[in-house]
């Protein structure tokens, strides 16, 4: 079995098309002492696989706490990806996250597997306009960290990122009350995440999250940054806000559990 591709090699290579392989590289770059890389080419194409210990990630392990590993796969072909799955451990839980159908077949050869969700990424089609009402800060009140920390974004994860210029916040006020607001941040270089889009519940239904959406869409566009917003299948009122702020899918990651 091949050792483990460096993950300077691995990240070189994927950061060729950053918008891509975002949900790759950053897992390399958010746990680098957790994770494992593994890429093979021909002239098909190319195969990453990138394994996280499921115990370092919030999200799995609430989401699959029988879970030792998280395979992380991109491919441009089925026997690639088939390549890669001897650095898969056997006899453990784990969830793959496949960013193609056609990578199922391989996978589900070898390890039986039970599908359980997938996330569809956006991001922008063309130009959007600030809206006049929504203001960039990088230091918002505490009321707007209060509606962030309702989507799971702490104010001790965000105001570093805020202060450290990593990050930006779109807020709708009027006057002091703060009514909406949205976060921007580095991802991955050039691909930022538009998210924490979040309406205070008395002023809901009035198309406050879509314009702060697209003032955050304005700014990243002016900064030359690629935007991507992630949204949870079946949450409609999201998808919804995507499409109406302007957005479009480019990449759907599938979840899969062995074992858990």
């Amino acid at each position: 079995m091949a050792p483990p591709a460096t993950a300077k090699t691995v990240i070189d290579a994927l950061a060729r098309d950053p918008l891509r392989h975002v949900v790759l590289l950053k897992q390399l770059l958010a746990y680098p002492a957790h994770t494992e890389a593994h890429r093979v080419s021909d002239a098909r194409g190319a195969a990453t696989l990138i394994a996280l210990k499921a115990s370092a990630s919030p999200y799995d392990r609430q989401a699959y706490p029988g879970a030792a590993v998280v395979a992380f796969i991109d491919s441009d072909h089925p026997d690639l990806t088939a390549a890669l799955l001897g650095h898969v451990p056997r006899g453990v839980g784990v969830v793959f996250k496949l960013a193609s159908d056609a990578d199922l077949a391989p996978v589900a050869a070898r390890f039986e597997v039970v599908r359980r969700t997938a996330f569809t990424s956006f991001t922008a089609a063309g130009e959007a306009a600030a809206a006049p009402d929504v203001r960039l800060t990088s230091a918002p009140d505490d009321t707007a960290f209060r509606l962030f920390e309702t989507q799971g974004h702490d104010r001790a994860w965000l105001g570093p990122l805020l202060a450290g210029g990593q990050a930006f916040a779109c807020v709708a006020a009027d006057g002091d009350e703060t009514r909406a607001a949205c976060i921007a941040f580095e991802n991955f270089g050039p691909v930022w995440e538009v998210g924490g889009v979040v309406t205070a519940p008395a002023h809901r239904r009035r198309g406050l999250g879509r314009r702060v959406v697209r003032t955050a869409l304005a700014e990243l566009a002016r900064r030359g940054l690629a935007p991507r917003y992630q949204v949870e299948e079946g949450n409609e009122a999201s998808i919804g806000l995507a499409r109406s702020a302007g957005l479009v899918p480019f990449l759907t990651v599938t979840h899969y559990t062995h074992g858990c």
